[in-house]
């Protein structure tokens, strides 16, 4: 297949562009910078760049339009931005793409809110934290307007991503130079959901090729990645803790960690426990990678992604 991969040097964006690679797939993915270190990885795997702004649709769409599928994992990175951005982005990409071609669009666990400490599934009432109240709408939309131009969209909200000392976990490890502790936000009681982001790249490639080739069972739904339903933020806290060498854990209050992360801070303190059945059974879709206390412990990780 022809692949568009939006977002090709991030975190999930990179992993989704490895492992379709090594299934043989044609992939082109858009970055701002071609010659940045990431974007050289890339290319040296056989990607092909195709440079341009996520604030600017017309920069890539017309490319994208011309794949057999797309999966979009880029984000502004910008909280004020993120909605309109994402939105604009989506909608251009889908009409640009070919009746019968595959979408797959990336959301998240967070759209559930706190759980209750019952297993949210994709047939679960939504109750998104405020950083990303404007998700379910961009999802339903995804999904309206591909239905109507006859593609095949899948939307995907996998849970906590690990793997490789990224993602949120090398954030938290990373303010552990300006702290001396590890801080979690909240009293650490909460659970999050988990996946590895190689398993992570398995159900998008997964999503994309089954969507593409008509599966029915695929196009038009939503599928939760989760390899482990509740991880206790506790347990994280104190594996990362070990594996840089910090001094304790440190509960952080709300309040005063929405002074420095806004938003952000209420999502670090959901307390989730999500069910992944749903992508096992229809995606065939099976987690290989090592569990997140596993992974957290694996100092390396760390080591590498915070330059050390």
């Amino acid at each position: 297949m022809k692949l568009f991969i939006t977002g090709g040097t991030g975190f999930i964006g990179q992993a989704v562009a490895r492992k379709a690679i090594s299934l043989g797939h044609q992939v082109t993915a858009l970055v701002r910078e071609d010659s940045s270190a990431a974007a050289s990885a890339l290319a040296r795997l056989g990607v092909t760049l195709h440079s341009g702004d996520l604030r600017e649709p017309q920069s890539f769409a017309a490319t994208a339009g011309a794949a057999d599928g797309v999966v979009h994992t880029a984000s502004t990175n910008d909280a004020s931005a993120a909605a309109a951005a994402d939105e604009a982005a989506a909608v251009a990409m889908l009409s640009h793409l070919h009746p019968g071609a595959a979408f797959v669009y990336t959301s998240g666990t967070w759209v559930y809110g706190n759980t209750e400490g019952e297993p949210a599934t994709e047939a679960s009432a939504l109750n998104p934290t405020p950083l990303i109240a404007w998700r379910p709408a961009v999802e339903q939309q995804v999904l309206a307007l591909a239905a109507r131009r006859s593609i095949a969209a899948v939307i995907l909200r996998p849970a906590m991503v690990h793997g490789y000392g990224g993602g949120v976990f090398g954030m938290l490890a990373g303010m552990v130079r300006q702290t001396g502790s590890v801080r979690v936000v909240g009293d650490g009681r909460n659970h999050w959901p988990a996946v590895h982001v190689d398993d992570l790249a398995t159900a998008y490639l997964s999503a994309v090729e089954r969507a593409a080739s008509g599966d029915g069972r695929v196009a038009g739904q939503i599928f939760n990645v989760v390899a482990e339903d509740a991880v206790a933020v506790a347990e994280m806290g104190e594996a990362i803790r070990a594996s840089v060498g910090a001094d304790r854990v440190e509960p952080w209050p709300l309040d005063d960690a929405r002074k420095s992360l806004g938003p952000f801070a209420d999502a670090l303190a959901l307390d989730q426990t999500v069910s992944g059945q749903h992508a096992r059974r229809v995606l065939a879709w099976e987690p290989h990678g090592p569990g997140l206390i596993a992974d957290l412990s694996v100092q390396k990780h760390f080591q590498q992604s915070n330059g050390a």
